[in-house]
């Protein structure tokens, strides 16, 4: 009889360390963005957008305007306790975003508007993207971060962590991105830019036969 107590505190004792070792880990990431101001560059030739935008897999017949946001991402790990579980992180996401718009459109031509406006509109789908991103951040750190290693090694491998981090990063900006911007770059939309401020802009768009996008956005 006074060996059953002890069996049974060596079973709650085992069950308490499996519990504790099972634990879930708390992960933390804290998201920053620093909105730079816009700016409008409008020293860049036709011929040089259009580089531009070959560049980063827009290409076409003519490029006109280009939006581009220049995205600096920074990871640092503010605490990483593998006894307590815990991972805690901060990512500061800093942009730069910018518009070309070609320098053979006059400055107060309604051509020059047309492209500028159109262009603001790939802005305002960037800015979507990255309102969501804090909440995307949150959830795939989750993931990206390997825990189990952290239990196997005791320690948290920073350069790996940094490396998935950042590919997994750059997969959801492009994602969002992707399923956004291409409302406003189609055929159709480029055939009403060319019929618009009296065809100042047709010189410049593709043939409706050509079907390639013009005034494109870039990472």
């Amino acid at each position: 009889m006074p060996a059953r107590p002890r069996f049974r505190f060596a079973i709650a004792c085992a069950l308490l360390i499996s519990a504790h070792s099972a634990a879930a880990w708390q992960i933390s990431n804290r998201v920053i963005i620093e909105h730079g101001a816009l700016t409008v560059d409008h020293g860049r030739s036709v011929k040089q957008i259009t580089a531009a935008q070959a560049r980063g897999g827009f290409k076409a017949d003519h490029g006109v305007g280009l939006f581009q946001n220049r995205i600096k991402t920074e990871l640092a790990f503010a605490e990483v306790s593998p006894s307590g579980k815990r991972l805690f992180a901060t990512t500061k996401i800093t942009t730069a975003p910018v518009i070309y718009i070609a320098s053979e459109l006059p400055l107060e031509s309604c051509a020059y508007k047309l492209v500028l406006a159109h262009e603001l509109k790939h802005q305002d789908y960037d800015l979507e993207v990255l309102r969501a991103m804090p909440d995307e951040i949150r959830r795939f750190s989750h993931d990206v971060f390997d825990t189990d290693d952290i239990d196997r090694t005791g320690a948290l491998n920073q350069a790996r962590a940094r490396n998935r981090f950042f590919q997994q990063f750059n997969f959801v900006y492009q994602s969002l991105g992707d399923m956004r911007h291409p409302v406003i770059d189609s055929p159709e939309s480029y055939r009403h830019l060319g019929s618009l401020c009296n065809g100042e802009l047709a010189k410049y768009l593709p043939t409706p036969a050509t079907g390639k996008a013009v005034a494109k956005r870039g990472k």
